[in-house]
């Protein structure tokens, strides 16, 4: 999470060997969105779902990128 990587820089990490996306989503609403993606009965529920995750992911990606400033990170995406 940006938390994770703001406090990893702090202690002087050099870039993110793996960041798993899945822990992005354990924390309040995120959660809730992540649990209608999973257990959706339509696809047409699973793209809403989606369409609530896609920009938490986004601007958590984002921060990270901007929190390491250039060094290395490694994300692993979740599977459809």
């Amino acid at each position: 999470t940006p938390l994770d990587a703001r406090m990893a820089r702090s202690f002087g990490a050099e870039g993110i060997g793996l960041c798993r996306t899945e822990h992005m989503f354990f924390d309040g609403d995120r959660i809730v969105a992540m649990r209608e993606m999973i257990l959706a009965d339509t696809e047409k529920d699973r793209r809403a779902a989606l369409a609530k995750l896609l920009p938490m992911q986004r601007s958590d990606f984002l921060e990270l990128f901007e929190i390491m400033a250039g060094l290395p990170v490694t994300i692993r995406l979740l599977d459809p």
